[in-house]
């Protein structure tokens, strides 16, 4: 079929077709992606193995006389945290709560929370942050045991039961309550690592395949038999867009396996940051980032003819991967830095660090949307540019083709 019996979109997915299935079935690319999911699966379970059936139980520290905990403890040590681990009932009685979980107490023997029944009314005392789950049953057994008493003692009178279920519900004071940026942070931080490392795969694993495809085929000049069948803009489109899609395919099936993983083992925590935002913004993110690095590599590629020649011409491209990269993690000690701030705007730093301000929760959706459109607007000058470097330089084998001469005037076509 000649190249005029085919439409500009035809002979993109003819490309973007030929391009995945080489990405996906070459011999080193199933060898890398077996590599990386061995090692990540591989180091989830053993993470799972060294954790796994070792969990501290959560500590519940009681103030009450003896027959009371007495009485409680076996209902209270049916309570669970949120994180599935057993409840532990510990007597404090004649004890101070505040010392108990203060630093001052050996952190083997110190609460995680302390239930105060020697006042009027019961209350829940906890350093930081209270688990709702373990807030919740010990509220449920206070309430029976108050249910039970009033029955027996105050001859079952609903109005009177209510008022004393009603009296009950403990109190809960928190010591030393974290700030915003505090909540959840190490969760939260957790996460970014997660968000960044796929983010860096696709990005950095996708544009390198790109610059080797246009070697490879530059340098065998089978290129020039390609072009005689398509066109160079529709060559570069489509090796783009099945390069991206096997990346992204990949590392998400890595992903998606890995999760399942640590699901199974037990060692995904209750997360206090919301998924789904995240996932949304790391895609979209992900697609952006992939594109205006994708058009790059491939311009850059298209200079030399040779492997040997491509780390020369891909290190600058790498750099301003690995310099955002970088300072996504950076930026967590003060996100709101105005130098910070305004990184995150620039194209070249906004794959990485946008997700990053979403994910520590300093983002707006405002300001995710006002740096996604602006790379978005970014993004068509790029792919013109690079359209024209490829076009030029492509087929010119032999020496590396100075860009400036690329790109100026008297460039050859």
């Amino acid at each position: 079929m000649s190249a005029q019996a085919m439409t500009r979109s035809q002979e993109i997915r003819l490309v973007a077709g030929r391009e995945l299935h080489t990405y996906l079935f070459k011999k080193a690319a199933v060898i890398t992606n077996l590599v990386l999911l061995l090692l990540t699966v591989g180091g989830i379970v053993v993470v799972g193995l060294l954790t796994g059936g070792d969990k501290e139980p959560y500590r519940l520290g009681v103030q009450a006389d003896a027959a009371t905990i007495t009485t409680l403890a076996p209902a209270l040590e049916k309570v669970t945290a949120s994180n599935g681990q057993p409840l532990e009932v510990r007597d404090l009685a004649g004890a101070d709560a505040r010392t108990a979980l203060g630093e001052s107490t050996p952190e083997d023997s110190r609460p995680d929370m302390v239930l105060d029944l020697t006042g009027q009314a019961p209350a829940l005392l906890v350093q930081e942050k209270a688990d709702e789950q373990v807030v919740a049953g010990v509220t449920s057994v206070l309430q029976q045991a108050v249910l039970t008493r009033s029955v027996t003692e105050l001859g079952g009178d609903p109005g009177t039961v209510s008022t004393a279920l009603a009296s009950a519900v403990p109190k809960v004071t928190v010591l030393e309550p974290p700030t915003t940026d505090q909540a959840g942070f190490g969760q939260r931080y957790a996460v970014l690592q997660v968000v960044n490392i796929l983010m860096y795969m696709v990005i950095l694993i996708g544009g390198q395949a790109i610059a080797g495809g246009v070697v490879t085929e530059k340098g065998s000049r089978i290129v020039e038999i390609l072009l005689a069948c398509v066109r160079p803009t529709s060559l570069l489109a489509g090796k783009i867009l099945g390069i991206g899609c096997a990346a992204t395919l990949t590392t998400g099936a890595i992903a998606v396996i890995a999760a399942a993983t640590a699901k199974v083992m037990d060692v995904l925590p209750d997360l206090d940051v919301n998924l789904d935002a995240t996932v949304g913004w790391m895609l979209a993110w992900m697609v952006v980032g992939f594109l205006l690095y994708a058009v790059l590599f491939a311009a850059v590629a298209s200079l030399v003819s040779r492997q040997e020649d491509l780390t020369t011409v891909t290190m600058p491209l790498i750099l301003t991967i690995v310099v955002p990269y970088v300072l996504s993690f950076s930026m967590v000690s003060d996100p709101q830095n105005t130098l910070f701030r305004v990184l995150a705007y620039l194209p070249p730093f906004a794959p990485f660090l946008m997700p990053a301000r979403m994910t520590i929760g300093v983002s707006s959706v405002v300001e995710q949307l006002a740096a996604l459109g602006l790379a978005v607007v970014t993004l068509p000058l790029l792919m013109r540019l690079s359209a024209t470097v490829y076009t030029r330089a492509v087929t010119r084998t032999g020496s590396r083709v100075p860009l400036k001469e690329v790109l100026g005037r008297r460039a050859s076509r």
